[in-house]
């Protein structure tokens, strides 16, 4: 097993790490665009009227995690059968979801709409049409679920990259078209994207069909697979919840006590944001499915390694990344937008710590998830995090400024993950604090400020922005790699990347 698994990670984390470098120039470009072409004020109104919809994307997020686990699971164990049956059941879970978002968002969602959101009286016919296009779009993401998890569970990860490139390219395309549309932009661009979840719905479907046994329809007669899903997707749920509150409950926060300008802003970080978590997502996404077997075939040596790697690579990716974005993001948001304000700088380096320190529950989750014991994990976890939501109103009432929302974010997330960490210890009594502390915490401290430090002093020896900003996305990556191969890597991981590049040479 540890000899061919590390070589079908390596290949599918390049294949992810390859499907987000283009969909994150595609987007960023189309965030460009798309400021351009519906201004400020409409960018900001679209990005909080999708926020009311985005509210509820948790719980098809939790199906989208339920469903992978158990076909993980099941595909560790070779039990063919309940293959079958978790693909049929979740195909009715999703049916039955959709018409309960359709429900609520129809009822509560449009009063909520109507009556509390700050938006001028001559756009909210076209807010009223983006709203319903936001949540058909979000219903056609919801049925998708069963057939891309199947790809994904299978890690047919060449599949999922085309699939979701082609999906940024049509968004691109919608963008691209607005400035040629007859109609309102806003609307024009909301049906755009609705014409575009239908069609990636019926790729994955159709390829999930064609492609794997289990993704044809059939009778449940296992009732009990439902409580599984229920009792796995009730905690998860309540842990997306408290995600989903701190940035979208939070964007509706800023729209109430600031108005579009600041909501266009934190929109503008949540893009960064976007593109962070989707690398982190191509690392996990590509170690999920190989945790999660470990677990089932009870391969515990090995759960551990992908474990202790999955934190390292994870975390080092985020932090070269992400310490020259933070060092250069005035010229970065020049060069991308034309036109900024400082709250969008401040808003921007702040959502790249918040969301590296996000990152690093994954590998923890991951291990919680196959083991099944998710219940008192998110309830005493995501307590933590639900706090940042009154905590950010209650300091907005005392008349603290707008960055306050993202420092309520990243202190909440950084007091979680320790308790996600003590959770792990007493599920799993062979995780160890101390070895996590001296092994991954403490190096990874050491690294990032050295890194940060040098760093720093590079971008303050070059006056030149142009060079400046060449010397220092080239300098800080390989700085960190060395710091990271020297000081933060096992004998094990070592000898992963050296075959991994003699590999690449081969």
């Amino acid at each position: 097993m540890e000899n061919r698994q590390p070589k079908k990670i390596a290949k599918n984390t390049l294949l992810l790490f390859m499907r987000m470098f283009v969909l994150m120039l595609i987007n960023l470009y189309a965030v460009r665009l798309l400021l351009s072409a519906l201004g400020e004020e409409d960018y900001g109104i679209f990005n909080v009227v999708a926020g009311v919809v985005t509210m509820l994307s948790c719980m098809g997020t939790v199906l989208a995690l339920a469903t992978q686990r158990f076909y993980s699971d099941a595909d560790g164990k070779k039990d063919y059968k309940r293959l079958k049956e978790i693909f049929s059941a979740s195909i009715n879970l999703n049916i039955g979801l959709s018409f309960i978002i359709l429900i609520v968002f129809e009822t509560i969602g449009l009063w909520f709409l109507n009556v509390h959101l700050n938006i001028p009286d001559d756009r909210m016919f076209a807010v009223q049409c983006i709203y319903q296009f936001s949540i058909f779009t979000f219903i056609c993401s919801i049925l998708q679920i069963p057939y891309m998890s199947a790809v994904i569970a299978h890690e047919h990860m060449g599949i999922y990259t085309i699939i979701s490139t082609v999906e940024c390219l049509l968004r691109l395309i919608v963008v691209c078209l607005i400035a040629y549309a007859s109609i309102d932009g806003l609307i024009f661009y909301g049906g755009g994207l609705f014409l575009v979840s239908i069609l990636i719905f019926l790729t994955y479907a159709i390829t999930a069909n064609r492609k794997y046994a289990e993704c044809h329809y059939q009778k449940v007669k296992n009732k009990s697979l439902y409580k599984e899903f229920t009792a796995f997707s009730g905690w998860t749920l309540f842990g997306s919840v408290a995600s989903i509150g701190m940035v979208q409950g939070n964007t509706i926060l800023l729209n109430l006590f600031f108005g579009p300008i600041t909501n266009a802003a934190f929109a503008i970080a949540l893009q960064i944001n976007n593109a962070f978590a989707a690398l982190c997502n191509s690392v996990v996404m590509a170690l999920r499915p190989a945790m999660i077997r470990s677990y089932a075939s009870n391969d515990r040596d090995y759960l551990q390694k992908l474990f202790n790697t999955s934190n390292k690579f994870l975390f080092f990716i985020l932090i070269a990344i992400g310490v020259p974005l933070i060092s250069e993001m005035y010229d970065i948001l020049n060069i991308w937008l034309g036109d900024f304000s400082e709250e969008m700088v401040l808003f921007s380096r702040m959502i790249i710590v918040y969301v590296i320190i996000l990152a690093m529950h994954n590998p923890i989750t991951i291990i919680m998830h196959a083991s099944g014991k998710v219940k008192y994990y998110h309830l005493i976890s995501e307590s933590v995090m639900i706090v940042c939501f009154p905590l950010s109103l209650i300091l907005f009432l005392f008349g603290m400024p707008s960055y306050t929302v993202l420092v309520c974010m990243i202190s909440v997330c950084a007091l979680a993950h320790v308790v996600r960490m003590f959770c792990l210890k007493y599920y799993q009594t062979d995780f160890s604090i101390r070895r996590y502390l001296l092994s991954f915490v403490i190096p990874s401290i050491v690294i990032t400020i050295l890194t940060c430090g040098l760093t720093y002093l590079v971008h303050e020896s070059i006056d030149n922005p142009l060079p400046r900003f060449i010397v220092v996305f080239i300098f800080c990556p390989i700085l960190l790699s060395i710091l990271m191969y020297c000081l933060g890597l096992s004998s094990f991981e070592k000898s992963i990347i050296k075959k991994t590049i003699h590999h690449v040479i081969k």
